[in-house]
């Protein structure tokens, strides 16, 4: 427990600079769209909507560290956006241990399992089933009613070292947006009645998700959710 205090606290101190970082970057960011840099696809927003004190992992989950000592996770708020509607998630059982980087719950959608990874290592202690009974409170609130699981976590030193924070998580899901847009170009996997909707030319890649299915899925979760 006093490891525990003593890692939340220098925790506390390194989230306050960075959230001062993100806020300047988001400045910079802002006068630059004021310029007229070129249009993004929607899911920007969501580099610039992310709480302090969260840790992301690169398969877009978030780890929060709890006073109590546990860790709840999530799926991020590009995730959300894209992954679109879901039929329920598939939450794994309490006393199942997870790994970081390996399938921790799945989202099912239309015929589909989509599996999206733990941020870290742990055994599961609780699990939200809010965000089968109110998809849309979790998907509105990614951050808050979006936990899916809680686990109690061992090596979480060294997983928290493979996870960004702050500035370093908002300018990282930027770049995940943009690879996003160039993804979808790329294998012309926008279908037509989506298309480039947006007033200011950026596609509306809302639920994008569940348009794809076969080869082109399995390339997107590869790409982008491991």
């Amino acid at each position: 427990m006093v490891v525990i205090l003593i890692l939340l606290t220098v925790l506390a101190f390194i989230t306050v600079e960075l959230i001062l970082k993100r806020r300047e970057k988001l400045r910079e960011a802002t006068e630059s769209l004021e310029l007229g840099e070129p249009a993004r696809i929607f899911p920007y927003r969501a580099a610039h909507e992310l709480p302090g004190g969260l840790f992301f992992h690169s398969g877009h989950t978030w780890a929060k560290l709890e006073p109590s000592g546990t860790v709840q996770v999530g799926l991020d708020g590009f995730a959300r956006e894209v992954l679109g509607r879901v039929d329920r998630f598939e939450l794994p059982a309490t006393g199942v241990k997870v790994r970081q980087g390996e399938p921790a719950f799945a989202a099912l959608q239309s015929g589909k399992r989509i599996e999206f990874v733990s941020p870290v290592d742990g055994v599961v202690c609780a699990v939200n089933d809010q965000i089968n009974s109110d998809p849309q409170g979790a998907k509105k609130e990614p951050y808050e009613k979006g936990w899916a699981v809680a686990v109690r976590p061992f090596n979480i030193v060294q997983n928290l070292k493979k996870l960004r924070i702050g500035a370093e998580a908002s300018a990282w899901l930027e770049k995940e947006v943009r690879s996003f847009a160039e993804f979808l170009s790329l294998h012309r996997a926008v279908p037509k009645e989506v298309g480039v909707t947006l007033p200011d030319g950026g596609t509306h890649a809302e639920g994008i998700l569940e348009t794809m299915d076969g080869e082109i899925l399995q390339i997107a979760i590869r790409k982008f959710f491991r």
